[in-house]
């Protein structure tokens, strides 16, 4: 494919991750090039909570480019609405046999009009790993999100909307009903989730019977987790968010976190993964 043929973020998000990664890592043109080819040259970039500039991606760049060894990169979620785009993809570098150092990726992204990248919020942590996707089924980028079927039904007057109505909504209903001590947990838990979800929550998988459990020991421990949301994003039944929040309320030990989920037909959620800003503990 020649560079006049590189699909830009706006056209095609995950085309844009592939193209991107092969130019900076395989290419031979200036990685000033590569890099303005695909993003604004003055935009804004923040790396676990830290804001980058262009030089010192520059210098990564540069630096994984000298290493001059083969990379593999498995994008898994790919969510797209309007101007803004998220997804989770692993960056992964072979070392011995099929022991290679894998670094876990999540990005939220803005395009510009012309179709490049303009802003990125991205959580990146490195560790240790086997060669392949990680155990989840790499994202076929032509497979859209399912559409919503049988959607619910709209609110009556003064109620609340539901889930699938709103992925704000339902960030800050699973915390606000999650840890009060007068709703069940197991209602607070049903009114939002199919009986056969499976939640992420710092790499750690859990169903329902290990979340109510830890909601228990939350409010046992008089957390709260007032949420702040940044924003959302929604396509068919995938929907991504970044927020903060605190287990205490205080703003100063807020910790950021990126949430990727799918909406059942009913509006329920059946899936939703919690990736926490580096550096922080378990929400």
């Amino acid at each position: 494919m020649n560079v006049d043929q590189r699909p830009t973020a706006a056209q095609d998000f995950a085309g844009y991750l592939r193209a991107y990664h092969a130019d900076a890592v395989d290419g031979t043109e200036p990685i000033e090039e590569v890099w303005d080819r695909y993003h604004l040259p003055d935009g804004t970039h923040r790396v676990n909570g830290r804001i980058w500039d262009r030089e010192k991606i520059l210098g990564r760049a540069r630096a994984r480019r000298s290493l001059g060894a083969p990379y593999e990169l498995y994008i898994h979620e790919v969510v797209v609405e309007g101007h803004r785009a998220a997804a989770r993809y692993t960056f992964g570098t072979p070392m011995l046999w099929k022991v290679q150092s894998a670094t876990d990726v999540a990005v939220f992204a803005e395009m510009d009009d012309d179709g490049r990248v303009a802003r990125t919020v991205m959580h990146s942590a490195s560790r240790p790993g086997w060669s392949g996707s990680g155990g989840e089924s790499p994202f076929d980028s032509a497979a859209a999100p399912a559409a919503d079927t049988a959607p619910a039904p709209p609110p009556a007057v003064g109620a609340e909307p539901t889930p699938a109505q709103d992925p704000a909504h339902y960030l800050r209903a699973y915390y606000a009903t999650g840890y009060n001590p007068e709703v069940p947990v197991a209602e607070a838990y049903d009114r939002l989730h199919t009986p056969d979800a499976l939640h992420e929550i710092g790499g750690k998988l859990m169903q329902r019977s290990g979340v109510l459990k830890a909601m228990e020991e939350g409010r046992k421990r008089g957390h709260v987790y007032p949420v702040e949301v940044h924003e959302t994003l929604r396509e068919g039944n995938r929907f991504a968010a970044r927020y903060a929040t605190s287990r205490d309320g205080n703003p100063k030990r807020q910790q950021e976190v990126l949430v990727f989920g799918e909406f059942a037909p009913d509006g329920r959620v059946r899936r939703v993964r919690f990736l926490l800003e580096p550096g922080y503990g378990s929400v």
